[in-house]
């Protein structure tokens, strides 16, 4: 069973914290961007998947972390 988040360590919830706001940051840089194909915009579109990359990676760690918590 997975630990709830006010009884994680500092570390965990800062990284689950910076997972969820680079998904948000990723969403939001998608809503701007739009479905233009516009090659000014591929950097905008790297940096959209860079963030969003960053958030499965770290939100997946703390998700492997939580399996290996068990309760005391």
């Amino acid at each position: 069973m997975c630990v709830p988040f006010k009884q994680r360590d500092a570390r965990t919830r800062r990284r689950m914290i910076f997972g969820n706001f680079s998904l948000a940051a990723a969403l939001t840089l998608r809503i701007c961007i739009g479905h233009d194909s516009n090659p000014n915009h591929a950097w905008l579109q790297a940096i959209f998947g860079l963030l969003l990359g960053i958030s499965i990676g770290v939100n997946l760690m703390a998700l492997r972390q939580c399996r290996r918590t068990r309760e005391i």
